[in-house]
């Protein structure tokens, strides 16, 4: 495949690490500041942590517009993180490992971790970046310190402490949609030994999508004749719009001299409507529109307390007790077709109510000159009650419904690991760990409903009266009931005309034992270092009441970091063996999603990083990832579309209805990812003028297995069928260059005012796409912002 930018791919084949930030780097005169990192469970300098890790400060995160992780993007080499879609999800895919099913039957190959407390779902990923100290990207396996479920990666987030001082920040901003966010942060001493800092962050927005009244479809269904479709009153609503807000109480009690508590409590929550289909034919026209036939809403909330023990038993060593607790409850309801795909299609979150909680123990030396070591105890719970339903018509609905109960779904997790580095000499360092899991995956009680069911699940739509359908089960065990009695209340009750197809009664026990082998070096500020660690990702339950076996990736790394007085370059090698990938894709036979381990994956690359000052006020800041993911091992029984997968054949020489996708890429991972940014501080009479500039470039990106090369077009426009093939990547993203702009002025007297553009060559990009109803321009997207513009306010004391 040809690229479109080839001048920016060889500059991106050169090689890529370090910082991202002007905040990085202190004055030019005085040369880069260290970068401190917790990349191995101890605060170190990140020239010195053996490790390909990417550090980035709040105020890069503010600069660049980064809310969460699905910012990221572009800003970390060989990452990519998609946007949120029916049920508010992302997927992390680092150096192209992760997952393409973050419900609540699977796990993120990458782990999010705030404050060393694991985000159990996907959704609670998407806690607000605010008041943080940094954000630290761990790339490749972390089977040791951080071995849950990260085959991939980890990213772990610092929110800042209280300090002994009275202090505080405040940032507002207005901008492009009627944009406003207000936020800030204080620190309120209380004693000498307690203090408390309060932080909040508000952002609202109207959204970039216009909905309207008239169907461009037109008014015949493609599937099953004329089609009752709901009333299009939504044409007042906000689409693709942010709404979120957050709050976070921390409070750090110095006890003794040696006894310290950090304790947290964080809310979130999130009323945006985003992920909406747009047909890509309209968004090449500049027309962002979308055709809303149901009542597409989102209320998510996620509770979190976070604490941390911290005891020095003697000078030298430190015992930790690590608690985290976390309640995350989401209703939404998703118009899955927007006016692009079939004639209706509404995909529902009645209701999911996530509970998880973790304990660990660590125990490590803090003052050791010969041995670092740290061992620790691990576990984790987690149980989810949703339901989940679909109604409309289409390929496999067809004008009916399906629904998914599930009242207990959850896991349980114990690890036991410790890890030692041992400093042969001043120069060279020789490091080992293991760490043994145990994962207990569950599902009590879980039915789905669809094939029996007469017509539409939602009452509303012409459904049965469905509050019947929770009396199947008790809630609260999973067990059955009496027949025809209520589980809950006893009484009689009538089951109206479903019954359940499908019964999802589970429990799996895996375990594993992840290891990591280093050596580094380090002389005259360098440091060079060969790796070897391992990463396992548990098993996955599914509908049905089968389960899949673990997956498990080896990574092996060279690495290679200097730090000269303006200029820090880190770049690494890697080669990584996956194997027993767990895929998951919907089965229309089976009505339900289906996973399994299916493949066989080798991937190698190369990243580096780069910051220079440049001059007496330049800071450049440059990195890039080069990447090759390819199925080694995959045969499956769909080829997708186009033309680009082998048939697997038989002995007589014929088609067995199978395709064999060895050598295709994984989905998200571009071939070539880099980021550069480069700021000057021009002196004024009264403060600092700092322009800047960001350019991100990403290659092509599949979103499937199949990668395919063509489809055929089959959407309708005005009762008319469309028809032809489209060429090129239509289920996934072209490669694309994304620019961000700004210029601040800094008073010099603790108040600063930036005018910022993102996204300022208005590229439009998809994250993910559905491989329904193809159009000339490829399949309908879920799209990034266009444009924006606004105007940053912010003050401190």
């Amino acid at each position: 495949m040809s690229k479109k930018h080839p001048t920016s791919l060889a500059i991106a084949g050169l090689l890529a690490v370090a910082g991202h930030s002007s905040s990085m780097a202190q004055e030019a005169s005085v040369g880069l500041e260290e970068i401190v990192v917790t990349a191995e469970r101890r605060a170190a300098s990140l020239q010195s942590t053996a490790i390909a890790v990417t550090a980035m400060s709040q105020e890069t995160l503010i600069e660049n517009d980064i809310l969460n992780v699905t910012g990221l993007t572009g800003f970390v080499p060989n990452l990519v993180v998609s946007g949120q879609e029916d049920q508010s999800d992302i997927k992390i895919y680092i150096r192209g490992v992760g997952t393409n099913n973050p419900t609540e039957t699977g796990d993120q190959g990458v782990g999010v971790y705030v404050d060393g407390v694991f985000a159990a779902r996907a959704q609670g990923a998407l806690a607000l970046m605010y008041d943080l100290e940094n954000v630290q990207v761990l790339r490749g396996p972390q089977g040791t310190l951080f071995g849950r479920n990260n085959t991939g990666g980890a990213m772990l987030l610092t929110t800042k402490r209280p300090g002994k001082e009275l202090e505080g920040d405040f940032q507002m901003t207005y901008g492009s949609y009627n944009r406003q966010q207000v936020s800030g942060a204080v620190t309120l001493p209380v004693s000498e030994q307690f203090s408390v800092r309060v932080a909040a962050y508000s952002d609202q927005d109207d959204g970039w999508v216009k909905p309207i009244d008239t169907d461009p479809r037109g008014l015949d269904g493609q599937w099953s004749g004329p089609t009752t479709l709901r009333t299009a009153d939504n044409v007042g609503m906000k689409l693709n719009n942010t709404d979120v807000r957050s709050a976070r109480l921390t409070g750090l009690w110095d006890i003794s001299e040696n006894l310290q508590w950090l304790m947290s409590f964080e809310t979130f929550a999130d009323q945006g409507n985003t992920g909406v289909l747009l047909n890509p034919v309209e968004v090449e026209k500049g027309n962002y529109s979308a055709f809303i036939d149901s009542p597409v809403a989102l209320d998510m909330q996620s509770d979190v307390v976070r604490s941390t023990i911290s005891y020095d038993i003697t000078d030298g060593i430190n015992v930790e007790y690590i608690y985290g607790g976390s309640n995350l409850s989401r209703e939404q309801v998703v118009d899955q077709d927007a006016g692009v795909l079939s004639m209706f299609q509404e995909a529902r979150t009645e209701y999911q109510d996530s509970t998880a909680a973790s304990h660990e123990l660590k125990l490590q030396n803090t003052a050791g000159d010969m041995f670092d070591w740290t061992v620790g105890l691990y576990y984790f719970e987690e149980e989810t009650a949703i339901r989940f339903d679909f109604d409309g018509d289409g390929p496999w609905l067809n004008r009916r419904g399906a629904t998914f109960i599930q009242p207990a779904r959850g896991s349980e997790s114990q690890a036991a690991y410790g890890q030692l580095t041992y400093h042969v000499t001043d120069a060279l360092s020789l490091t080992g760990g293991l760490r043994y899991t145990d994962d207990l995956k569950y599902d009590r009680g879980g039915r789905n409903y669809g094939d029996d069911c007469d017509g539409y699940i939602r009452p509303t739509l012409g459904g049965s009266a469905l509050v019947t359908f929770e009396d199947f089960l008790n809630n609260r065990t999973g067990a059955e009931g009496a027949d025809g009695l209520d589980d809950l209340t006893g009484l009689e009750r009538t089951r109206g005309s479903c019954k359940a197809d499908k019964r999802n009664d589970v429990e799996v026990d895996d375990s594993q034992v992840t290891y990591l082998v280093r050596a580094s070096y380090e002389w005259d500020d360098q440091l060079a270092y060969v790796s070897v660690g391992s990463g396992y990702r548990a098993g996955v339950i599914q509908d049905g009441g089968a389960a899949t076996n673990p997956e498990n990736s080896t990574s092996y790394e060279v690495g290679y970091k200097v730090d000269f007085e303006k200029v820090r370059f880190n770049a690494a090698a890697f080669f990584m063996q996956y194997d027993d990938l767990i895929r998951s894709g919907y089965d229309e036979e089976e009505n339900q999603i289906v996973n399994s381990n299916v493949a066989g994956a080798e991937i190698s690359g190369l990243e580096v990083e780069l910051t220079w000052l440049v001059g007496d006020a330049g800071v450049v800041d440059f990195s890039a990832g080069y990447l090759d993911a390819v199925y080694t091992d995959y045969i499956v029984d769909n080829g997708g579309y186009g033309d680009n997968n082998t048939p697997v054949l038989d002995e007589n020489g014929e088609p067995t209805g199978l395709y064999d996708l060895a050598g295709n890429h994984l989905p998200q991972s571009p071939e070539f990812n880099f980021n550069f940014g480069f700021h000057w501080d021009f002196q004024m009479a009264k403060g600092t003028l700092t322009p800047r500039i960001n350019v991100r470039y990403l290659d092509d990106v599949y979103f499937r297995d199949q990668n395919e090369n063509s489809a055929p077009v089959n959407n309708v426009i005005n009762n008319v069928q469309q028809t032809g093939i489209a060429y090129g990547n239509p289920a996934g993203q072209d490669a694309h260059t994304k620019v961000n702009l700004g210029l601040m002025y800094d008073s010099g007297e603790n108040w600063h005012v930036d005018v910022f553009v993102n996204n300022a060559t208005d590229e439009m990009t998809k994250s993910s796409s559905s491989v329904d109803n193809n159009t000339a321009a490829g399949f309908p997207g879920r799209y990034s912002a266009p444009r924006t513009v606004g105007v940053r306010f912010g003050a401190s004391f």
